[in-house]
């Protein structure tokens, strides 16, 4: 089965992200990211599947996730409540030196196992759980300050178990992480006008044949589509915003407003009109 490439998008101006019961249990999603990924549910059973792991956990979960490893949604084919956590962070979450500060060595340790993935247990994991669900409630230094302080306690008193024995996935080489951030560096900095394919390639010093084959590899997407994916999450913030949706469309890079709607509505199933609709109806 192939995995399906993620492309997580972290502010520029934080080091994680986190969704709060991100409701995706009627889509299987077996995908993979270059971020680590720390998620809890609270569930009456769900699906454990995490590399060539697969279980079933039972009233909660708490898992550690390194990056490309491959994993299905926990909440996939779920139709009782639950509620779920994920907190995404770069690899580099604490610095790109972090590494020689002792007091981080115990939390350095962890990241390390859970590049094969691995599982909390033990009594204070619902208490933990619970932290991580009042995250969004926080501001944002409080919950970098949280988050460091969870995993203080994961690393120094939790039992833990690898889900995998060792990481068969493919890790990819320090060009093509190299690479690969250009892409979304550029990306994230042009997407308000045309990219070409043309542009894109001699950036990463590629014909425009050896980029499209690349990145169809890596994300199983063309590079229009993720292009367009990521116009479309940046829209969906704007579409709060007392903007017209014709300024939203050319502002997000889209050179027509019937564009804009079509991939808007194949990307997230509603027209950007119903969409901004259901945000202020959930606002007010």
């Amino acid at each position: 089965m192939k995995v399906q490439f993620e492309a997580v998008q972290i502010k520029e101006e934080s080091s994680f992200r986190i969704l709060q019961t991100p409701h995706l249990q009627d889509f299987y999603l077996w995908h993979s990211h270059p971020e680590y990924e720390l998620l809890y549910i609270e569930a009456e059973s769900g699906p454990r599947r995490v590399g060539s792991h697969v279980s079933q956990y039972q009233q909660s979960d708490l898992v550690f996730i390194g990056p490309h490893v491959p994993h299905l949604n926990f909440d996939y084919g779920l139709k009782v409540p639950y509620r779920k956590i994920v907190v995404q962070m770069k690899e580099d979450f604490l610095g790109r030196t972090w590494s020689e500060v002792p007091e981080l060595h115990a939390i350095k340790t962890l990241f390390e196992m859970a590049k094969t993935g691995i599982v909390f247990e033990g009594d204070k994991k619902v208490a933990l759980g619970q932290r991580l669900m009042a995250l969004p409630d926080k501001s944002h230094f409080d919950q970098f300050m949280e988050i460091l302080s969870v995993f203080q306690v994961l690393a120094k008193e939790m039992r833990w178990v690898y889900l995998n024995e060792t990481a068969t996935w493919e890790n990819p080489t320090q060009r093509d992480q190299q690479r690969w951030r250009l892409v979304k560096d550029w990306v994230e900095s042009h997407y308000m006008r045309p990219i070409s394919l043309q542009e894109i390639s001699e950036q990463c010093h590629l014909s425009k044949e050896a980029f499209c084959r690349y990145f169809k590899t890596k994300t199983q997407l063309s590079f229009t589509n993720y292009l367009n994916q990521y116009r479309i999450t940046q829209a969906k913030k704007m579409l709060v915003k007392d903007l017209s949706i014709g300024d939203i469309a050319f502002a997000c890079g889209f050179d027509s407003l019937s564009y804009f709607t079509k991939i808007f509505k194949r990307t997230i199933g509603v027209s950007p009109n119903m969409y901004r609709k259901m945000m202020f109806k959930k606002i007010n």
